[in-house]
């Protein structure tokens, strides 16, 4: 009999024991749950005039009074990438990145040598097309024109991104020189070396 009474009160036990580590573990779940998912993660982004009383907003295209200052009428060279104004959050966060980034020279490899640009031209073309005149400057008393190339842009259009110009030894070029790049209109009717220029910059290819 006592025996029996020993095992009734034993088996209480245990199911207490089980009921409350069942009531605990649902409630670490349901702290874990609301730990890893924030309202932050999961909700909708809000439009309207929702997004207009607190939402972030993504940056729009920067004001590029301070930068055309600095760099008006000149082309910036780079051995990276440069991103477009439209994709930096402020004026100042441009004028600080191209301070980083330009170079004055470029390595190459074998021959051949990859340069990004940003031209800020001066004054704003009326036009979408243009030319990009490369003169060797190494002895300016002797320059040469080695290379003319043409690219299209927008009307209107205050600052030129050229990334991925690629020039060679077999296009003229040569390690160790000089180099002015110029950015002019192009016109049918408009000669080789001759017109405005918008822009210009030198690099020297290592």
């Amino acid at each position: 009999m006592r025996r029996e009474v020993a095992l009734a009160g034993l088996g209480f036990w245990l199911l207490v024991s089980a009921l409350v580590a069942l009531w605990g573990g649902r409630a670490r779940a349901d702290v874990k749950v609301a730990t890893i998912t924030p309202a932050a993660q999961g909700a909708p982004v809000p439009t309207g005039a929702s997004a207009a009383q607190g939402a972030p907003v993504p940056a729009g295209a920067p004001s590029t009074g301070v930068t055309r200052g600095q760099f008006h009428g000149q082309v910036l060279f780079s051995d990276i990438m440069i991103a477009s104004p439209a994709q930096f959050p402020s004026d100042t966060a441009m004028s600080e990145a191209l301070r980083r980034l330009k170079r004055t020279t470029v390595e190459g490899t074998d021959g051949f040598w990859r340069l990004h640009m940003v031209a800020f031209l001066e004054p704003a073309p009326q036009g979408n097309s243009f030319r990009l005149r490369a003169t060797d400057v190494t002895d300016p008393k002797d320059r040469r024109e080695v290379k003319m190339f043409e690219v299209d842009g927008q009307p209107g259009q205050t600052e030129l991104e050229i990334n991925d110009l690629v020039v060679t030894n077999v296009m003229g070029f040569e390690r160790g020189h000089r180099y002015e790049i110029a950015v002019m209109p192009r016109g049918d009717n408009l000669p080789a070396g001759k017109g405005d220029v918008y822009a210009k910059g030198v690099i020297t290819l290592m």
